[in-house]
């Protein structure tokens, strides 16, 4: 690996973080000429971006969130033709089942919610029309929240088709790479690593778990907890599902991938342990969202599960990612997604590359200002 201290007539962006968050910062920013270094302590979408459940939804989305996700849809919708690659999004339909009338009444109050402000992507479906589409559903089923176009992709696959484009841009990948220490120099950033010294005017803080670590270094307090949603996959089964599931009231994403194996995840926690750079997994929490996907459809109750993971990501006390401007000249942080993040990928770029150059992104990002903990923490 070369040096990180070299003299530049330009210095560089530097992004810290290469899941889908930095390496998307980083294909925007090459894309508009401006050059870049991302620095990651491992290597490319080692976390969550590599092995969450991919879903590709607005389906359930936080009213605050909603905006940011339909501009980044508008990306999900010619992401072959961004990342020169073939079958980046399986574009199917998301559904969130009602399965008793609790369900029903959340979906009612939902719906309710989306239209008040102004969204109508959220349609009931009925349970007779639910069959149709989807026949192995349970008979107990009364229906669900559908969004037409949402749908999965292999996480992997983006976040590297992001990274190999950005490549091709010209941005550099350096990982794994140790920071040290960050400290304001004159009108400038010095970033201490164990390869060297790299200077710079901006930074952009896209270290996930770590986001908070890093904030710390330049002087922002923000707060972040690590926590490991699971995932699991089964054997192969006869194809049966064009649609991702979900669940009104419980914690669920189930999908079925070409080969007829089943993901299955939701958000169910095992135990994260950052400082370590370690997950593990929690027997009982697996149990909980494999029998919940055996209630939606009955045949998967015999289902065999082959492997299990969980990712380490960050999660806000309030959900909602940290997306904007540090306290202090120079900084952005792009962090704190709560494992709702990879959708929002493309349309988080495309904001921070926005920010860092001075343009106003597309949609507001007030909702995710880091400055909103400021009582929090006093």
């Amino acid at each position: 690996m070369a040096r990180l201290a070299e003299k530049v007539a330009q210095r560089p962006i530097i992004i810290i973080g290469a899941g889908i968050q930095g390496c998307a910062t980083a294909f925007f920013l090459s894309q508009r000429k401006k050059r870049v270094i991302v620095l990651d302590k491992d290597n490319i979408a080692r976390h969550a971006s590599g092995v969450n459940a991919g879903g590709v939804r607005r389906l359930g989305r936080n009213l605050a969130e909603l905006p940011l996700s339909i501009t980044a849809m508008d990306w999900w919708n010619k992401i072959d033709k961004l990342l020169c690659i073939k079958n980046g999004f399986n574009r199917q339909f998301y559904v969130k089942v009602a399965l008793d009338d609790y369900g029903v009444t959340l979906a009612t109050k939902r719906i309710s919610e989306l239209n008040a402000a102004g969204f109508e992507h959220e349609n009931w479906i009925d349970k007779e029309s639910l069959r149709r589409r989807i026949p192995a559903i349970t008979k107990i089923a009364k229906g669900g929240l559908i969004v037409e176009g949402d749908g999965w992709a292999i996480p992997w696959k983006i976040t590297l088709g992001f990274y190999d484009r950005a490549r091709a841009l010209g941005a550099k990948f350096l990982a794994p790479v140790k920071i040290n220490r960050i400290k304001r120099y004159c009108d400038h950033w010095q970033l201490k690593t164990d390869f060297g010294t790299v200077e710079t005017d901006c930074i952009v803080n896209c270290a996930g778990a770590w986001g908070g670590r890093i904030a710390k270094m330049v002087g922002d307090n923000l707060p972040i907890e690590a926590h490991a949603p699971m995932l699991a996959v089964t054997d192969q089964q006869p194809m049966f599902l064009n649609s991702v599931i979900g669940v009104m009231g419980a914690t669920l994403s189930l999908k079925q991938l070409q080969n007829g194996t089943i993901i299955i995840g939701g958000g169910i926690r095992g135990k994260a342990l950052p400082e370590k750079n370690e997950s593990h997994l929690t027997p009982a929490g697996l149990g909980k969202f494999i029998r919940t996907a055996g209630e939606v459809f009955p045949h998967l109750k015999d289902a065999q599960v082959m492997r299990a993971w969980a990712g380490i990501e960050g999660y806000t006390p309030d959900h909602l990612p940290i997306i904007g401007r540090g306290s202090q000249s120079g900084i952005f942080h792009g962090f704190g997604f709560s494992a709702h993040g990879f959708q929002l990928g493309p349309g988080v770029g495309e904001a921070l590359a926005d920010l860092v150059m001075k343009r106003q992104p597309r949609v507001s990002l007030a909702a995710f200002k880091p400055s909103r903990f400021e009582n929090d923490l006093i």
